[in-house]
């Protein structure tokens, strides 16, 4: 296996992880918020700046995730 290779299994790895933090972060920072795992809904459709903040890691998780797919 060519240092290509490793470099290029790295990237995706860290591409990867960077979706999954994306798309985890308006969650956890919702569950830090409210206390619990049943106010999640509500604490993310609560105003414009969660549900903005939300749109917009979603948003950029997906775009990350379609540059995986090419």
């Amino acid at each position: 296996m060519s240092t290509y290779n490793i470099q290029q299994v790295s990237d995706t790895t860290k591409t990867k992880l960077g979706v999954i933090g994306l798309v985890a972060l308006p969650i956890i920072a919702a569950v830090y918020s409210s206390g619990s795992l049943e106010q999640v809904p509500e604490v993310l459709s609560s105003g414009v700046f969660p549900i903005g903040f939300t749109l917009f890691s979603w948003g950029i998780a997906t775009k990350m995730a379609m540059k995986l797919r090419k």
